[in-house]
């Protein structure tokens, strides 16, 4: 019996929240698991759950509420996805309410996964679909890319369509390149494989697959490298091979078992199962199928749980214990027929109608041989076609229709043959491609020898200018030596403009310093004077007050102050004096201590305690400077002191 009459199925496993994942190679059932990680003990898982509806519970913030709701819903999406659901719808809920596109890129990409579990593929699609152009939009290329690949994947198994695969896979494997995620491009070469694998091209598909293996290998990607073993195993299976898929099926199961993956362990031990079974090692494949049906259980694995008990049957019915191998088809008979893929049907009615074959239940044996006929005929498969068409005739020779049952084994050979015709074909095509494959490969080596000569022929060049250039820089040796006194006596110049510099920044201090002292003196005078002055009027001998505040009034009008201030300003402000009465003859003494004043940027109550005036006054002598200096209404009189 022909092993690949069973799919393969290898579950995705998450990297990061909202939707990183890769899958298998054949069945339409592979399980997406965004968030869940393979890590995470029970305890953990819970604790997750807990912390995350505490979030949504306690939160005023819608957007961090829908995104735990996301977040918990992916996490419990196995586990009771009628409760995922409603989280989803929740969150929806607050999107519609308050438009967040990243959040809609999540919630797309969330109910994709949703979908995918209740086997409604087609929403699935449209689904990622959108979740990846959202993702790209916002500039989250590579993530956009990545769901695009998890896209790739259920095209893959649910639609067949090589075409759109490879489209998809030309979209996103240069961004791939781009942002060197080798774990994306190995996807994509396992795409690529598979593509191979379905036009014919087995030598090319296991190719494509060994690069993958190597690429994973070489940053030991522990989480899909079990998935790679699991596919080219599968390819192996496909060619007969079946000693090498078992060796590549325990690499994988070593790998699983390393990570802790009961999930991606499970199908390896079944798959592996399917090969020993056809080097007819029946308990080394019993055990594994026991094994792997356990595991499926614990783990609710439904999918694999069907495929196990399919194959345990093929098992027993081998040995000839019928009543254990009609046990396992009943419970695969009465499963939740929403699982059942077109493959596991298929298998099913072939080991039930081997099984009827056997105790002799003839007509019911041709019911399950014709529908594996029409199956093998509506998914164009010449070796299932072949298969069914000779368990048929085992079963018409068994009714005594001898004729009929030639003409029907005679249509199996020729199923065979065309089987044959169709291999041939395709590994003429392969040879083909491989051709023309090398033919580029030697077009590109004979560019890269090439451009080799060219870099040769450089650095023949290279050296006759080194040469050339020694020569000139023995007869520029003098210049340099000029070059460096020159560079020399810049180095002093600029080190004595930085200590200018340092000397005027000191000054600027000094000068700013002397005129808020000169305020701040001069606005405790005033209010000692005021005191005093209400002393005065207060007492009847108001003479020694008067002459203290002579002595105040004296020491405020004190030209000598200003002498002192006008020697700092001129020491940072060189010629503003001379420049003001050269360009503004009429500008009197105190328009001149005045602009000083503007020109260090003072506030005008600094100005009034300075030129001890009022602050109104300060408003009027302004406007009479502005009058002297001819500024019209537009013009800003501190713009003008400031650029002098």
């Amino acid at each position: 019996m022909n092993l690949l009459k069973a799919s393969i199925n290898v579950p995705l496993i998450n990297l990061f929240t909202n939707s990183l994942h890769r899958v298998d190679k054949k069945s339409i059932t592979v399980l997406l698991s965004f968030l869940v990680s393979i890590h995470f003990a029970q305890a953990q898982l819970e604790k997750r759950v807990d912390s995350l509806q505490q979030i949504i519970d306690t939160t005023k913030n819608d957007s961090i509420k829908a995104t735990a709701q996301l977040t918990l819903a992916e996490t419990i999406i196995y586990k009771d996805p009628t409760k995922a659901k409603s989280y989803i719808d929740d969150a929806e809920a607050l999107y519609k309410i308050k438009s967040y596109p990243r959040g809609y890129a999540n919630l797309y990409s969330t109910k994709a996964t949703y979908f995918y579990t209740q086997s409604a593929y087609d929403s699935s699609m449209v689904y990622l679909e959108k979740s990846g152009n959202e993702f790209m939009k916002l500039g989250d290329t590579l993530f956009g890319a990545t769901i695009k690949s998890n896209l790739a994947i259920v095209v893959k198994l649910v639609t067949g369509d090589n075409d759109r695969l490879e489209q998809l896979v030309d979209e996103i494997e240069p961004i791939a390149i781009k942002y060197k995620d080798t774990s994306l491009v190995a996807a994509m070469l396992e795409h690529r494989s598979a593509i191979a694998l379905n036009r014919g091209y087995r030598n090319i598909a296991i190719k494509r697959m060994k690069e993958t293996i190597e690429l994973r290998e070489k940053f030991y990607d522990s989480l899909y490298l079990p998935q790679s073993y699991y596919k080219i195993g599968g390819l192996y299976q496909e060619i007969f091979e079946h000693p090498k898929a078992i060796e590549q099926f325990d690499l994988g199961i070593k790998i699983s078992e390393d990570i802790g993956s009961n999930n991606l362990k499970a199908q390896l031990l079944k798959i592996k199962a399917m090969s020993q079974i056809e080097l007819n090692q029946l308990e080394e494949a019993s055990s594994n199928l026991t094994k792997s049906l356990e595991l499926s259980k614990t783990i609710n694995l439904r999918v694999n749980i069907l495929m196990s008990l399919n194959q345990l049957a093929n098992l027993e019915i081998k040995r000839k214990n019928f009543a254990r191998a009609d046990q396992y088809l009943d419970e695969v008979e009465n499963s939740d027929a929403s699982i059942k893929s077109s493959n596991l049907l298929y298998n099913y009615n072939l080991f039930r109608g081997e099984l009827n074959l056997e105790t002799n239940k003839l007509n019911e044996a041709l019911k399950n041989f014709d529908y594996c006929l029409m199956d093998a005929k509506k998914n164009k498969s010449f070796r299932n076609l072949s298969w069914s068409k000779l368990y048929k005739s085992k079963v018409l020779k068994k009714m005594g229709k001898a004729n009929a049952a030639y003409d029907l084994l005679k249509e199996s050979s020729d199923a065979k043959d065309s089987l044959n015709n169709y291999l041939r074909t395709s590994l003429a095509q392969e040879q083909k491609v491989i051709f023309e494959t090398n033919r580029k490969e030697k077009e590109i080596a004979l560019q890269k020898s090439e451009i080799e000569l060219l870099k040769e022929q450089e650095k023949l060049a290279d050296i006759r200018q080194l040469l050339l250039g020694i020569g000139i820089l023995s007869l520029i040796g003098i210049g340099s030596l000029l070059f460096y006194s020159i560079r020399q006596k810049m180095k002093r110049n600029k080190a004595e403009r930085e200590k200018l510099d340092n000397q005027l920044g000191f000054k600027e201090k000094e000068l700013t310093t002397h005129a808020l002292h000169l305020a701040h003196k001069n606005e405790v005078l005033l209010d000692l004077k005021s005191q005093l002055k209400e002393l005065k009027s207060e007492n009847i001998n108001s003479r020694s007050y008067q002459k203290v505040i002579n002595t105040i009034n004296l020491d405020i009008n004190n030209d000598n102050n200003w002498e002192q201030f006008r020697n700092y300003f001129e020491d940072v402000h060189k010629d503003f004096n001379g420049k003001v009465m050269s360009n503004y003859p009429s500008v009197s003494n105190n328009d001149l201590r005045l602009m000083s004043l503007l020109k260090m940027n003072l506030s005008s109550k600094e100005i009034a305690n300075i030129l001890n005036i009022s602050i109104e006054g300060v408003k009027k002598a302004r406007y009479r400077l502005r009058k002297k200096l001819n500024l019209s209404a537009e013009d800003s009189l501190q713009e003008l002191i400031l650029t002098l």
